[in-house]
């Protein structure tokens, strides 16, 4: 029997092996193209500019040069990046315009407006922007909305499908009843419903409450955009999303609704506006300027993903606090900076590492002044963080608060009793098996972790009404884990005013006393390949690979991240659900 075992053993690891390596050589077999450098276009008098941009696009790309996909990357560019080319192609005497061809776009509704601020200001020079669609979904359409004309595709099966704004939230607690596992929810503020989904089946009244007035606002925000941009009476647009017949808006009915301007092939598109192969540049060859040195800068520093104590193999897509504060510590000693923008894009996560930086920013800002830029997301330990700066602008489309504690602790007792696994436990001290997965939570257990939320809550509810001015009773009422839109962010005094991170730059200048300075940007970007040569080609990288390319679900991958995150950081400052914004 023992052989069986064991060869049964050495089978599954060979099997294990293969699939690692066949992963590794499908992604590193694709490295080629992605660490090719731009071939240089040349760019002749009268160009147009091809702004194909599709997938998911992050707030700030650490990899210059990274091919992967998932969450620690992102082929496709990153909202930085976009904005700065057009920016530059504004300037550009040699571009006539831009042709927009967006194609299935994921990010947030900030990012999205971030982009259409550039491409606003692109217009504003005199230039031309016209958007081409084959097949558009919501935010490939509203990032249409700011071109100059929308040109759809005849064909039949072309059209535009437009859904709303919400997102689907995943419960587990049955699945998790159905193996044996306990997922144990203590929290603080009765709107922090961060542990529902493994708890409860549904959202909590007060959570459904909460996420639908936010939800409101966001859409509304939506359809006035499309409204204002494409001069449809607001009542029209929302006709439209609410109370059409078909759930595909066909060429005519697109027309109809003024939603495009004109039905053409690309073809007699490019002809139309004289668009050839000598005069058209691609996009993602067009090249970001390089800023100009000064002895005043301004450093912008981008803080984005979850909280978490230790990163995993190559995921740039978490905060850390040695990170964090290793960039924190460079820019103290730099004379030439006068001034931090720190762009926090973050749903929160572990409480004492939001602590730990939030600590480190006050002392910077003690010698330098620090204003925040919010992102898609800056809740919870997001917020937490932003909350003792000089300065806190939002966007229009943030979403914000959550200030509230929960902690999550499993227990598989009967799942290993289901299975026929035992545990026997020897051990002394009254809380010696306090964060085993073996062991149900007694009541001296829970009235212990009670404690520390309630002392870790109002800690955070201090670092609120000591950053904003404001009273501890005030915080209580905008706090117990409410999540909150930009608009009802600046009313309830959680933020100073309601603009994006160009806004932010400005105030941290103005704050620094300076007019003339340059931008330096923060973590510096990385060439992949040169980080993998050094010495982080590990395990969590083949781990990381290998999940990102298995778990192409985003409820359950965020499901997975949150229950790894709570393993040793069971106390999380941590947005409720990942909302589609």
């Amino acid at each position: 029997m023992k052989s069986k075992w064991f060869s049964f053993g050495c089978l599954t690891s060979v099997v294990i092996i293969i699939i690692m390596i066949f992963t590794m050589f499908r992604i590193f077999g694709s490295m080629g193209k992605g660490f090719q450098k731009p071939v240089s276009e040349k760019i002749v008098e009268g160009s147009w500019l091809k702004m194909n941009i599709s997938g998911r696009i992050m707030d700030y790309n650490e990899f210059k040069d990274s091919p992967f996909t998932g969450t620690f990357s992102a082929k496709t560019t990153s909202v930085h990046d976009i904005v700065h080319k057009v920016n530059k192609a504004a300037q550009d005497g040699k571009i006539k315009g831009i042709l927009l061809e967006p194609k299935f776009i994921a990010c947030g509704y900030a990012s999205l407006h971030e982009i259409m601020s550039a491409l606003e200001n692109f217009k504003s020079t005199g230039k031309e922007i016209h958007t081409y669609l084959d097949f558009a979904m919501d935010k490939d359409y509203i990032l249409s909305t700011v071109a100059d004309k929308i040109y759809l595709n005849p064909s039949a099966s072309a059209g535009i499908l437009l859904t709303g704004v919400g997102g689907g939230i995943l419960f587990y607690k049955d699945f998790f009843d159905k193996i044996g596992v306990e997922i144990n929810v203590i929290h603080a503020g009765k709107y922090k419903g961060a542990g529902e989904t493994f708890s409860r089946n549904e959202l909590s009244e007060p959570v459904r409450k909460n996420l639908d007035r936010l939800f409101s606002n966001v859409y509304n925000s939506v359809l006035n955009t499309i409204a204002e941009n494409r001069e449809i009476e607001f009542d029209e647009i929302t006709k439209i999303y609410e109370k059409r017949e078909e759930l595909f808006i066909n060429q005519e009915t697109a027309l109809e609704y003024n939603l495009v301007d004109e039905l053409i092939c690309k073809e007699d598109l490019y002809n139309e506006l004289s668009i050839t192969k000598k005069n058209l540049v691609s996009f993602s060859n067009y090249k970001i300027p390089k800023l100009r040195k000064s002895k005043s800068n301004i450093a912008v520093i981008y803080a984005q993903g979850g909280i978490v104590m230790q990163s995993q193999g190559f995921d740039t897509n978490n905060i850390t606090a040695a990170k964090l504060n290793m960039i924190l510590d460079k820019i103290e000693k730099d004379n030439e900076i006068k001034g931090v923008v720190v762009r926090v894009n973050s749903p929160g996560g572990s409480a004492l590492v939001s602590e730990m930086i939030l600590d480190r920013i006050k002392r910077l800002k003690s010698v330098k002044p620090v204003v925040i830029s919010m992102g898609n997301v800056a809740a919870s330990g997001g917020y937490y963080i932003s909350a003792e700066s000089d300065y806190i602008f939002a966007d229009p489309y943030t979403i914000t608060g959550s200030i509230g504690v929960v902690a999550m602790l499993p227990n598989i007792s009967k799942l290993t009793d289901n299975i026929g696994i035992h545990e026997e436990d020897i051990s002394k001290g009254k809380f010696s098996n306090a964060m085993s997965i073996y062991s149900k939570l007694d009541e001296s257990m829970i009235r212990s972790l009670k404690i520390s939320i309630q002392d870790t809550y109002l800690e955070f509810k201090q670092r609120v009404a000591d950053g904003r001015e404001i009273s501890l009773d005030d915080v209580e009422l905008i706090a117990q884990g409410q999540v909150w839109s930009a608009e009802d962010a600046l009313q309830n005094k959680l933020i100073d005013e309601t603009g994006m991170i160009d806004d932010a730059i400005k105030k941290a200048a103005e704050l620094s006393g300076i007019e003339d300075f340059t931008i330096e940007y923060f973590p510096k970007q990385k060439n992949f390949i040169e980080e993998i040569i050094k010495d982080k080609f590990d395990v969590d990288l083949a781990e990381t690979v290998i999940s990102n390319q298995v778990m192409e679900d985003k409820g359950l991958l965020k499901a997975w991240q949150l229950l790894k995150s709570i393993k040793n950081d069971p106390l999380q400052a941590v947005l409720p659900f990942e909302l589609d914004n």
